[in-house]
């Protein structure tokens, strides 16, 4: 199995090509993943992980960010995600929860912003996750909060 792990910072994975921007966290490939096209072969991958990386990106090129992590999984290929979830971060603050914690608030609204890739620039909630996905071409097996404030993700391509 041919497993790509993108964003993984210091996450790395045994069985995966691992790939950052951050070449100081010595990933297998160094790779910004708003260039496009990727450096991988169409079809190339049976899994691909992207745990808290998609919304790094600019909101305006998410579209072709999965578009091209479509274009390199396998026809029966799986995909995770991990991203925040808006609704469930609103929610806490409507309720009161954290309501005076700009540092939470900011951290969960807006990245850990410790270095310079941290920073948050898009956002989602679960069913504008599933709608982007299904756009893309992806099939969604399996979509939920985890309990907290973020949303996980599985998907494929048929």
């Amino acid at each position: 199995m041919v497993c790509l792990n993108i964003g993984c910072g210091n996450d790395k994975r045994d069985n995966c090509i691992n790939l950052d921007t951050r070449k100081e966290v010595e990933p297998d490939v160094v790779w910004n993943i708003e260039q496009i096209p990727f450096p991988f072969p169409d079809n190339y991958f049976d899994e691909i992980i992207a745990k808290d990386i998609i919304e790094h990106l600019p909101f305006a090129k998410i579209r072709a960010v999965l578009k091209e992590l479509h274009r390199i999984l396998k026809p029966g290929g799986k995909i995770y995600i991990q991203v925040p979830d808006l609704e469930a971060i609103f929610y806490k603050i409507i309720l009161g929860i954290y309501r005076d914690d700009f540092e939470v608030i900011s951290y969960w609204v807006y990245g850990g912003q410790d270095y310079d890739y941290n920073f948050h620039k898009t956002g989602f909630t679960i069913t504008a996750l599933k709608k982007i996905l299904q756009l893309q071409g992806f099939i969604v097996d399996e979509i939920h909060n985890d309990g907290g404030t973020n949303i996980m993700c599985w998907a494929r391509k048929v």
